[in-house]
């Protein structure tokens, strides 16, 4: 681990009282060194970096050292923008650090937290078997003018009404289907399994029913639905284990992040900056990383107009 992996020769620190390095000076780094530096680097989630991705990491890293050495010796670190500058980027390396202590702090969620949250809620873990039928909305065609809305609920009502009385709901569907004028084959009637939030939100009333119960019509702009609920099942907690942590994780980064943001009042001065314009979309500190494996963001707060310094080489890429 004390090995040299990067050797740079005439590249050192000048002497106590000197201006620039002794002739024919080396300077080296360690595997250590640099292994602790690529730890740093990476996200905590990444594979190691292959080989050929180390060594040209470690290549760019040096000539950025040479470089740097050079902008020193011009007394250039303590230049009035460079100093704005790295004021600039540790507070977004700070971001960064305080969006992954975040999420480290709530990467694990004890069994009795997961246990009392599938408990508390029990509708959101039941499992239903469903049955749909589809009632495509007419459109107009020669001398036939498109029914009204009205027209179109009454009539999927009595493919409703129908349905309750015990008619084959594929026969029902096909008849649905052949009203429209519509000549492609009905949609499968059977849904097979599903849970709550699988459904477009107006429909998910489903849920609430009971078993060998038919809905109510559900119109949307496309088409209007029945449903009928063949069973219900719950849901063990062995099979939601995993969901539940993460909509638990979310929650709390969200629940801190929130804490943070409270913590202070931003006020911006209008006349210098112009009035507020709304967000249309809500932006938080980080998106936490979830089922779906979304990486934390970088939290990085916007690069300065007028002094963008140049990037860092990424450790998770061969440098171009």
């Amino acid at each position: 681990m004390d090995e040299a992996v990067i050797t740079l020769k005439n590249v050192c620190q000048p002497k106590a009282g000197a201006t620039t390095p002794p002739p024919g000076c080396v300077s080296s780094m360690t595997r250590e060194q640099f292994e602790k530096m690529i730890t740093a680097l990476q996200q905590p989630d990444k594979p190691p970096m292959p080989t050929e991705v180390r060594r040209n990491f470690a290549s760019q890293y040096a000539k950025m050292l040479v470089f740097a050495d050079a902008a020193r010796e011009l007394n250039l670190d303590n230049d009035p923008r460079f100093v704005q500058i790295f004021q600039f980027v540790r507070n977004q390396i700070l971001t960064d650090a305080l969006n992954q202590h975040i999420v480290q702090e709530y990467s694990h969620i004890p069994d009795q937290q997961i246990e009392d949250y599938y408990k508390q809620n029990p509708k959101k873990y039941v499992e239903a078997t469903l049955q749909r039928i589809m009632v495509p909305r007419t459109a107009a065609s020669g001398d036939k003018p498109k029914p009204s809305d009205a027209e179109e609920k009454a009539y999927a009502d009595k493919i409703r009404e129908r349905w309750v009385a015990g008619e084959d709901p594929v026969k029902l569907a096909k008849e649905a289907i052949e009203h429209a004028g519509l000549t492609n084959a009905a949609p499968d009637v059977n849904l097979g399994a599903r849970r709550p939030g699988t459904l477009p939100e107006a429909h998910e009333s489903v849920f609430d029913l009971k078993p060998a119960e038919v809905s109510q019509v559900f119109s949307d702009p496309g088409s209007l639905y029945i449903y009928k609920v063949v069973s219900f099942r719950q849901v063990p907690l062995s099979e939601v284990k995993a969901t539940i942590s993460s909509t638990l994780q979310r929650q709390m980064i969200t629940d801190k992040i929130q804490q943070i943001q409270s913590s202070a009042t931003i006020v911006l001065n209008d006349a210098y900056f112009g009035p507020e314009i709304p967000q249309t979309v809500h932006q938080t500190i980080i998106t936490p990383k979830g089922a779906a494996g979304a990486k934390p963001n970088s939290g990085s707060a916007p690069p300065n107009p007028n002094a963008t310094p140049a990037p860092a080489p990424n450790p998770e890429a061969p440098p171009k």
